[in-house]
């Protein structure tokens, strides 16, 4: 049975929420999600030439229906992919 994914982006102190999150069976199909969302970000985020903000020590931690950490992906991943900052 598919269950509520949320994809908050933080740097520990901020939290931006994902108010929508995905519903995916596990969370190895919820990686995956957040790994499409990491890249969809990085596109945006090049292609605005945003990268100035400042993202570092940012992550994407995604979180279960009750608000749980279950896992959490540096958004400097986004750097190593090549987005230009």
């Amino acid at each position: 049975m598919p269950e509520q994914y949320y994809f908050n982006l933080t740097d520990g102190e901020q939290v931006i929420h994902d108010e929508d999150g995905v519903q995916a069976s596990d969370l190895r199909s919820a990686m995956l999600s957040a790994v499409e969302a990491l890249e969809e970000l990085g596109s945006e985020i090049a292609s605005s030439g945003s990268w100035h903000l400042p993202w570092q020590g940012w992550r994407l931690e995604i979180v279960d229906g009750s608000g749980r950490s279950l896992q959490s992906i540096p958004l400097a991943r986004l750097v190593e992919s090549g987005v230009p900052h």
